[in-house]
């Protein structure tokens, strides 16, 4: 699965977040509202271009505009990062990655108790 840069994962965030098929009007407010940042249309079109080529969301016409859907879910995109972010930064070491997002995470003391239940699998 190819990376995506820092505006495709939060175009990402954005459809995988509205759970429906997303016009370019749908980004563009949402893009706003969750990262307070403010692109032309066209911009966002040229980016749904990329995400497209890179198979991660697919479109079909619906009047006059184009709607677009994710095609690779967000659990799916979380696992690959995760897994070249543990074989590149940890040499594979599970153990190493979990100290590290604990250290830099600070878990509440209910976050402390979902992950210890994770760990009883």
């Amino acid at each position: 699965m190819q990376s995506l840069t820092a505006t495709e994962e939060s175009i990402m965030n954005c459809i995988w977040s509205l759970e429906q098929d997303a016009s370019v009007a749908d980004l563009l407010t949402c893009m706003k509202e969750k990262y307070n940042k403010e692109y032309a249309r066209t911009t966002i079109c040229v980016f749904m271009s990329y995400l497209r080529e890179k198979g991660f969301v697919a479109y079909r016409k619906k009047s006059h505009a184009y709607v677009y859907h994710a095609v690779i879910s967000r659990e799916e995109y979380q696992k690959d990062r995760v897994n070249d972010l543990l074989q590149r930064c940890f040499d594979g070491s599970l153990t190493d990655l979990v100290r590290t997002a604990l250290l830099v995470g600070c878990p509440d003391k209910a976050q402390q108790e979902e992950i210890s239940s994770l760990l009883t699998i």
